[in-house]
């Protein structure tokens, strides 16, 4: 539609677009308003474009019908509007193009959430149709309200926009808003503010207390205007965190928020409880198997979440007492869980798993938390310990049982056909968990099962499940089993490591994963960038003072800036690491920003990351990841949610881990068989590395148990298993 608008006036039409029968009239359009016709047009050929053919259909479905009906709505129904409006001598210049700039905005909007899929694309014809009668509401004075009510959130929420002087148009914001928020109830309430006179604003927020009684519980004890609508608000939900919160111990007593709903305790009762930190634990131990209990009948406990976060936070400050203490004679080290019962043990295990020492856990003396949870079962059946837990996490805790070399002792515990029923569960319904998570955790535990006949069972089900979620068509499910089938055929006692590997490799159709090519490891100027984080706590200057003592003058020039070390070979291939200082806490984030920030203005893309620090210090690590990494030392954090980040933001990283705390005396030989290899300009060979560092090893008692807890990349089978299943669904879609 450039200088001339053929206006299209339908004698008649049967179903078909091809048949419909027209005249014509021309009408022209003042050059003013010709740029927003034009507009319209791009967005009308983008739309039939999207498919990739050059016709006149817009392709949405499979269906027909449902084509022609969107390709009716977008083409000849929105060429009618723009004709309507330039027809209408009652609307001004300013009125024709208000309206002509909504119609552009709908259908711009449609083509990017369809490109997104964030729209359903069938959704055009009553989006269109819902346009068409706003317009005419507003046109006659009347509000839009009665036209959005059909509408999806994503379909009308940019649409209204055009129509901000009509009055309707504040109550039509609340009822989109309320769309959006009942569909995004975990991040709604960041944007709640701007809507708390609206309708539904209560009923929103009694929502998100179901799900999220933690937001609620940190905004109705803040200082702001929504404090005041959430303690107004009539929900008993609401009113009960409410009082929590006007508690002295308010997160603390939240997760208890259905016991206390159910009446059977008060608040005064828990504050008494939470005050003391081993009868807070133990208490959060007894409601979780409650909780646990009411989510296998079906339920959904509202505090189960916050639970879960709590009794992690608590488990870690036992955990690192234990494990600070591991050079202490047992009764010393193990005081503080000495009158925990097998349930309490069970917890600590489960919360533990990325800084549980594996001498804490269990030990030569029978000391560990694993042995004294067995220990202190009568009789010592690891299935009674289960039902205890009402199988709480059971996947987690064997998994970690098989990292830690104590599976066969725990399944020996009790009866064969009670081994193998646990088992058969272990490996089946993965396909129904909201992530990853069970999937990599047995995968993981693969490669450190090596009792060859629970190792033929296991293959037997991961078959089983597999040949049950193929017929039922369920393609994850499909997806997940084929890929463990795969992973367990390769765990062969007669396969070296790097056969392994190789056949891995070709099986899931990666990239190799026993090795890095040093070319993939340089920068277009030839050089190899390396980021280490440090943190500034004690640990961390420790840390950062030993690391240093790796670079040599005369092979490496050391320059100390305010906020970072810049390390820079002298000998071998170009390399620079930068490093910043453990600046005390919290500054010690603003280096790592300053540093992020200097690397970006200079377009330096690091390919090897290093996190040195404790695992709470990991979440600033990974902020700071970017997507040029190949090589990640992670030390102790390398549990699902960390490799999951990692791989989410850098597909192609070879991910080092720890099942444990890491520490400085394997760290720094690692990271140095590193940076001499990469100086050398050799590819980085897994296989090679670790078996030079496992003799390095083996003549320091101290430390080779700690090295033998490095999980390598070749060997990281949760990493490949997540890589490969990201790599075919992408691939599928």
């Amino acid at each position: 539609m450039k200088r001339f608008i053929t206006i299209l006036l339908l004698a008649a039409f049967s179903g078909s677009l091809l048949h419909a029968q027209t005249s014509t009239q021309k009408i022209e359009i003042p050059i003013g308003r010709i740029g927003f016709h034009d507009n319209i047009d791009k967005e009308q050929l983008a739309a039939k474009k999207f498919d990739g053919k050059a016709d006149d259909l817009v392709q949405v479905s499979d269906d027909q019908t449902i084509n022609l009906q969107v390709t009716n709505a977008l083409i000849k129904q929105v060429d009618d509007m723009q004709n309507e409006i330039e027809l209408d001598s009652s609307l001004d210049h300013r009125l024709k193009i208000k309206y002509l700039s909504g119609l552009y905005i709908m259908l711009h909007d449609y083509n990017v959430k369809r490109s997104y899929r964030r729209i359903a694309p069938e959704e055009a014809p009553a989006m269109v149709k819902a346009y068409r009668d706003m317009m005419h509401a507003d046109i006659k004075g009347e509000s839009i309200l009665p036209y959005i009510q059909n509408l999806s959130f994503d379909a009308g929420e940019k649409m209204i926009g055009a129509f901000k002087d009509n009055p309707g148009f504040k109550d039509a914001t609340g009822v989109m808003f309320a769309k959006y928020a009942f569909n995004h109830l975990e991040t709604v309430m960041t944007e709640i503010s701007n809507y708390l006179e609206y309708p539904a604003t209560d009923s929103i927020i009694a929502a998100v207390a179901k799900k999220y009684p933690n937001q609620i519980l940190t905004y109705a004890t803040s200082y702001t205007p929504i404090a005041t609508v959430i303690k107004r608000n009539q929900d008993p939900l609401v009113q009960q965190i409410v009082q929590i919160g006007n508690s002295g111990q308010s997160t603390r007593i939240l997760p208890f928020i259905d016991e206390l709903l159910a009446g059977t305790t008060t608040i005064d009762k828990l504050s008494a409880t939470v005050a003391d930190d081993d009868q807070y634990y133990k208490q959060m131990v007894k409601t979780s198997i409650i909780l646990q209990q009411r989510k296998n009948n079906g339920e959904s406990p509202m505090g189960l979440k916050a639970m879960m976060e709590n009794m992690q936070a608590k488990s870690l400050k036992y955990i690192r007492e234990v494990n600070d203490l591991h050079e202490e004679p047992a009764p010393v080290r193990f005081r503080i869980v000495k009158d925990f019962t097998p349930e309490e043990l069970y917890y600590l295990i489960i919360n533990g798993q990325e800084e549980l020492y594996t001498s804490s856990y269990t030990n030569h003396n029978n000391a560990g938390i694993y042995d004294q949870m067995m220990a202190r079962m009568k009789p010592s059946r690891g299935d009674s310990l289960l039902m205890l837990v009402s199988f709480d996490r059971f996947k987690k805790f064997i998994a970690m049982a098989a990292g830690f070399n104590t599976l066969d002792n725990f399944l020996k515990s009790m009866a064969p056909e009670n081994s193998n029923y646990l088992m058969k569960k272990y490996v089946s319904a993965l396909e129904k968990t909201e992530d990853l998570e069970d999937a990599v955790d047995v995968a993981n535990s693969f490669g450190s099962i090596r009792d060859p006949q629970l190792l033929s069972f296991l293959r037997e089900e991961v078959r089983k499940n597999y040949v049950y979620v193929s017929k039922k068509k369920e393609r994850r499910g499909t997806v997940i089993y084929e890929l463990l089938g795969s992973l367990f055929d390769t765990e062969t006692e007669k396969s070296t490591d790097s056969s392994k590997a190789s056949e891995m490799s070709a099986k899931l159709q990666l990239p190799p994963i026993n090795f890095v090519s040093f070319n993939s490891l340089q920068s277009d100027s030839g050089r190899v960038y390396e980021q280490v984080f440090f943190y500034g706590d004690k640990d961390g200057h420790e840390s950062y003072l030993s690391f240093m003592s790796n670079f040599p003058g005369g092979e490496w020039k050391v320059t100390k800036g305010k906020y970072w070390t810049t390390i820079t070979s002298l000998k071998g291939k170009p390399v620079t690491i930068f490093a910043n200082l453990p600046i005390a806490e919290p500054d010690d984030k603003d280096a790592i920003q300053k540093l992020s920030e200097y690397l970006d203005e200079n377009d330096i893309h690091p390919t090897v990351f290093i996190h040195r620090g404790h695992s709470y210090h990991i979440n600033t690590t990974l902020d700071n990841l970017q997507s040029s990494a190949r090589i990640v030392v992670l030390g102790s954090c390398g549990g699902y949610h960390n490799m999951s980040v990692v791989l989410e933001k850098s597909p192609e990283a070879h991910i080092i881990s720890s099942k444990q705390v890491g520490t400085r005396f394997v760290n720094e030989p690692i990271i140095r068989a590193l940076d001499e290899t990469i100086r050398a300009g050799k590819n980085v060979d897994w296989v090679e590395m670790w078996a030079g560092l496992g003799r390095r090893f083996a003549g320091d008692p101290r430390n080779k148990e700690l090295f033998s807890d490095y999980v390598p990349p070749h060997k990281n089978l949760g990493a490949i298993f997540i890589k490969a299943y990201r790599q075919i669904m992408k691939d599928a879609k």
